[in-house]
């Protein structure tokens, strides 16, 4: 029984993440998303060549250009050029 519950904890533990936004960097230098997630803002730096997992549970993110868009944790943000696009 006890393995059983384990089980179901560590599955949705790990099924959890695969739902999380991604942001990829490809510019040759730092870009930085401002993440507003369950009522906590926080700056994310993404150095050139970096990808990061965040916002598993929904959340807004400020784009560089300033631009605030809502997040649902299954979007990847791509920045190249200075500009960010949802995919």
């Amino acid at each position: 029984m006890w393995k059983s519950l384990v089980a179901a904890v560590a599955l949705f533990a790990a099924g959890g993440s695969a739902y999380a936004a991604s942001a990829v960097n490809k510019d040759a230098q730092t870009r930085t998303l401002i993440v507003t997630e369950g009522g906590s803002k926080s700056e994310l730096a993404l150095a050139a060549g970096e990808t990061v997992e965040f916002c598993s549970s929904g959340c807004f993110v400020t784009l560089p250009n300033g631009d605030l868009e809502a997040l649902t944790g299954s979007e990847t943000i791509e920045i190249s050029g200075g500009v960010a696009r949802i995919k």
